[in-house]
Order: C-alpha cells, then sequence, then structure tokens
C-alpha cells in the first residue's frame, strides 16, 4: 500500500519561498492576501442593509413661530414671573384638554409693556396652526393670573412683515402727498422686481423738515420671502438705490450692545460691548468675578452682586442694579407722547422683545404711521 501523506501536510500546499521573501511579505501568500478584499464592520454591514433616514421638515423662519396677547392699557405685569414659570404649561394642558394634536411645547416671554409671547420650541410647526384654540388660551390665561381691570386682549400672530429702507431718492421726483407715495413706489418696484409692497411712507415724517432736503429715503414693508429680492439692487428713477433693513426703535428700545436706551442693537454705535451687571467692557454671557471662594459662584457663572465686593453697576444712571433695572431712574418714560411706541420686527430674538416695546399687530395701510425708524442717514 503506498503511503498516505495527510493534506495539511503535503509540500505542494506550501510555495516555495524564502526567508527574506516571507518576512518582506513579497511571497505568493502575500499576493493572495491582497486579491482578497476587507471583511465589512458590522457597522457597515448595518448601514448598508438600514434604509435611509428621511429628513423632518425645514426649520421654519422664527418669526413664524410666536403668538401674543397686549394688555388693553399697556404696563408691567405684576404676575410676570409666575407667567414665564408656568403659562407654557397651562397652554399645554388646555390644547391637550381641546384634543389637539400640535405640538404642546412653547416658551414664555413677558416684554416691559405687559405683552405675553408663546413661542412654538418645535421649530417645524408654525404659530398660525394654534389660531382655533387662541379664544380658549387667551380665557385660561385671563383666569390664572390676576388681571384687575386690565385683562390681555385675544391672542394674534406675531408680525412677519419686514421693513426695508430705499435711499438717495430725489424729493422733486416723489409725489409730495403721501397718500400718493404708496402706489407710486409700489408700481415702480413691480415694475423693476415684480415684487409687491405692503406700505410704503417717508423715513422723516416731517414734511417741513424733508423740503430742506435735496434727496430722501422711503420705508417700504415687504413679506419676509422678498427682502433678498429687494437688498441686492432695485432701480427706482432709472437709478440703483440702496436697500437695507430698517429696525424700528422707540425711547424704551434698549440695546443689547452697550444697554443705552434709544436704538436697536443692530444700529448700535459703540465699537465695543458694555456688560449689563457691572457696565464693564464684556458681554453680559462672559461676565464673571475673579474670587474662587464667591458664595453663589459668580466665579463660575453671571451672577449679578454674588459678592459684597463685586455690586452691580448700571451703565445709564450710575446706581447699584443692573442696566435692565425696570425701576432705573435713567428709563424713559414708555408712555411719553413725544416718540411713538415701537414695532418689533421679524429677526428679533426674544430678548428683543423683553426689553423693547413689544410686538405690534401689523396691518398693511396704504399709508403706513409715521413709528419713528432706528436708522441713521448722510440725507
Amino acid at each position: 500500500m503506498a503511503s498516505f501523506t495527510p493534506g495539511h501536510l503535503h509540500p505542494d500546499n506550501y510555495p516555495s519561498a524564502s526567508y527574506a521573501q516571507a518576512a518582506s511579505g513579497s511571497g505568493s501568500g502575500a499576493k493572495d492576501k491582497k486579491k482578497v478584499g476587507k471583511v465589512p464592520s458590522p457597522q457597515q454591514v448595518a448601514s448598508a442593509v438600514a434604509p435611509p433616514v428621511k429628513k423632518g421638515p425645514p426649520s421654519l423662519p422664527g418669526a413664524q413661530r410666536p403668538f401674543f396677547a397686549a394688555h388693553q392699557s399697556p404696563a408691567p405685569h405684576p404676575d410676570a414671573p409666575s407667567i414665564l414659570a408656568t403659562f407654557p404649561d397651562i397652554a399645554a394642558h388646555v390644547l391637550r384638554e381641546s384634543n389637539c394634536v400640535l405640538p404642546l411645547g412653547f416658551s414664555a416671554t413677558v416684554n416691559l409693556r405687559g405683552a405675553i409671547s408663546l413661542t412654538v420650541t418645535d421649530k417645524a410647526t408654525p404659530a398660525a396652526s394654534y389660531a382655533p384654540y387662541f379664544d380658549s388660551l387667551i380665557r385660561a390665561l385671563n383666569q390664572s393670573f390676576l388681571v384687575g381691570e386690565n385683562p390681555s386682549c385675544t391672542l394674534v400672530l406675531a408680525p412677519t412683515a419686514f421693513q426695508l429702507a430705499i435711499h438717495g431718492l430725489l424729493l422733486r421726483l416723489l409725489p409730495q402727498d403721501e397718500e400718493e407715495l404708496f402706489p407710486y413706489i409700489t408700481q415702480a418696484i413691480l415694475n423693476d422686481k415684480a415684487t409687491p409692497v405692503l406700505s410704503a411712507r417717508y423715513l422723516n415724517p416731517d414734511r417741513d423738515s424733508r423740503g430742506s432736503k435735496h434727496a430722501t429715503s422711503l420705508v417700504v414693508t415687504v413679506d419676509p420671502q422678498h427682502v433678498s429680492t429687494l437688498t441686492s439692487r432695485v432701480f427706482i428713477l432709472s437709478q440703483k438705490r440702496k436697500v437695507e433693513l430698517a429696525f424700528s426703535a422707540s425711547r424704551t428700545s434698549q440695546c443689547r450692545n452697550c444697554w443705552r436706551y434709544g436704538h436697536a442693537h443692530r444700529r448700535c454705535p459703540a465699537t465695543h460691548p458694555t456688560c449689563p451687571i457691572c457696565a464693564l467692557h464684556h458681554t453680559r454671557a462672559s461676565h464673571r468675578y475673579q474670587n474662587p471662594t464667591c458664595p453663589r459662584s459668580g466665579n463660575n457663572k453671571r451672577v449679578p452682586s454674588c459678592c459684597p465686593t463685586s455690586p452691580t453697576h448700571c451703565c445709564n444712571c450710575g446706581n447699584d442694579h443692573p442696566a435692565t433695572f425696570k425701576e432705573c431712574p435713567a428709563r424713559p418714560s414708555p408712555n411719553s407722547p413725544s416718540r411713538p411706541a415701537s414695532t418689533v420686527l421679524p429677526g428679533q430674538d426674544p430678548m428683543d422683545m423683553a426689553v423693547d416695546g413689544g410686538p405690534t399687530p401689523f396691518t398693511p395701510p396704504a399709508r403706513a404711521s409715521p413709528t419713528e425708524v432706528d436708522l441713521i442717514t448722510p440725507r
């Protein structure tokens, strides 16, 4: 019987290679290794088998998610802290009892004029979806908090229109009658950009003051989707005109950069920030005290008057309180007749709404009221 050699010991199964070839990986075994593909990892296998992840709906602009209720007589609300803490949950309870299938998450703000606003936290749900429940929500609001003879009015959607300033228009070529300004400028913008205008007015409402100028600026109101179209450029009276966003302000509008009154932070002339807690040149978020033994951890987070050696300091009046103190003697009266109330424009964040005059419903008239715009022009 011929001798039998097991397969794993047969010399034909092992190609001849020198020790140097084996060490350098240049033998036939190494070539065979290169031909074999890499084994996929479990994560790669799972990603290949799993269905593609569907993207959710796009986020809405911030101006489309809040709705608010103003007071019949604007005044600070005595229960503002309680409203901030509990009204979102009250609103969710009312909606749940009404079998509402919309998201129930909200954040609340109360401004200095007592206007109470709710913002939908779900970035894909517009505030307009909750309009059928506005009556129930305002009823729950007035029943849950002390209102006396000054209840909150009905809930309305926040304004979504933008104001744009158009500069360098020759005054002698524009209609002198402001009633004719709206149809004139509307037709001019439609001809050039095919963009509708909701309202139009002179930046300077004083006709006698405008009469001494050679050129002037107009303020037009448009829907948000048309802002980028007009801010690129617009031809009016056969010339290219500069267009930019205009931000409304009132006597009580408080800048979030310098914390002075009377202008919006987007038009702040200061070149450096001012802290509203200590009045030094840093932002509110970076406010810290260099005291590792601070009893209220003011060295780790912003805390007003955390230590006896670190009192607050107001940049407006110089007293020992934050610049946001409602009873600051330097704060202008919100009911002063010398300057109308501010209109909060889209794009302002909740902190702007808390320190400015509060949101005002927008109605597109033929000629807008002469609300002052915080916009400085050389004309």
